[in-house]
């Protein structure tokens, strides 16, 4: 099994001007992504616009990445389905794809219990042995499962390796899983990595950025793990992007299709609406942070 850690960009979803799926820019984002020197990709994710997508075109989009980067990096995607029957469909969609990993976002969008939410992960880990990523997104979606039950859903099933932890902040949710899950397990940040270098010293493993700064990332990431007392300069460059860029998850799908398009890797920095659309101001900004770390 290959280790899940390291800088993992989330892929964005691309739409033409029209609203319509564009599949070419999508397979030249993963290009363009692979090239920085990154391991893995992962897809989708709140970034990503999943909840825009219908399954065809999530399936679709992953076919798409899954091509561009077989035999370059592993691909983990991402099941978002919010029911356990297609969810089961979505999992064993990816597996058939090809998926070296899955990821997969617990139901929330009616308030269920705990005990609920571990049937519906034990259901999908089950049907579906590879390596398994929890995206833990309790900021995001009220979620709270404790230390003790994540450690026996691992107990239970091993191949769920790892935790995406989307929490503010991080770093004392990392602790604490850090000091319940075996040795083995690794802890991934959400978020643009805001709190990186607290989450790193801590014993997180990496981080799940979108994809528009991935070199930035890269370079910021590196320089902390190589030595937290100098690299922190190096991530302190990065941090008004990042602070620009997280004010909602809204925001930070605009800004990365922006920076993305100004980059030339996609055609156009459409978001599907109803959602955020970036004034010039916000945009000139984003590039001004942007040139400043090149």
């Amino acid at each position: 099994m290959f280790p899940i850690r390291g800088v993992i960009p989330l892929i964005q979803s691309t739409f033409h001007d029209d609203g319509s799926l564009d599949l070419e820019s999508l397979a030249q984002q993963a290009d363009w992504v692979l090239r920085s020197g990154v391991e893995i990709l992962a897809y989708p994710g709140f970034v990503s616009e999943w909840w825009k997508l219908t399954p065809d075109e999530i399936l679709a989009s992953a076919e798409v990445i899954r091509r561009a980067s077989a035999g370059r990096g592993k691909l983990v995607l991402n099941v978002t389905a919010q029911s356990t029957r297609p969810a089961l469909e979505q999992a064993r969609a990816f597996a058939d794809l090809g998926a070296d990993a899955l990821m997969v976002l617990p139901p929330f969008t009616v308030a269920t219990a705990a005990s609920a939410i571990l049937e519906h992960l034990r259901s999908i880990l089950a049907a579906v042995p590879l390596p398994h990523v929890l995206q833990y997104s309790a900021s995001l979606t009220g979620l709270k499962l404790s230390p003790d039950e994540l450690r026996a859903l691992h107990a239970e099933f091993p191949h769920f390796r790892s935790i995406k932890i989307d929490y503010i902040p991080p770093g004392p949710m990392v602790s604490a899983l850090k000091a319940a899950m075996p040795d083995s397990f690794t802890f991934i940040i959400g978020y643009a990595g805001l709190q990186l270098d607290d989450a790193l010293l801590r014993g997180a493993h990496g981080m799940m950025p979108g994809s528009s700064h991935v070199y930035e990332d890269l370079r910021a990431f590196r320089a902390l793990e190589a030595d937290p007392a100098t690299g922190i300069a190096e991530f302190h460059r990065l941090l008004p992007l990042l602070n620009l860029e997280m004010q909602t998850i809204e925001t930070s799908i605009a800004l990365h299709k922006r920076l993305l398009f100004e980059r030339g890797v996609i055609s156009s920095p459409h978001v599907r609406p109803p959602g955020y659309v970036m004034d010039d101001v916000m945009a000139a900004q984003a590039m001004e942070h942007l040139k400043r770390l090149q």
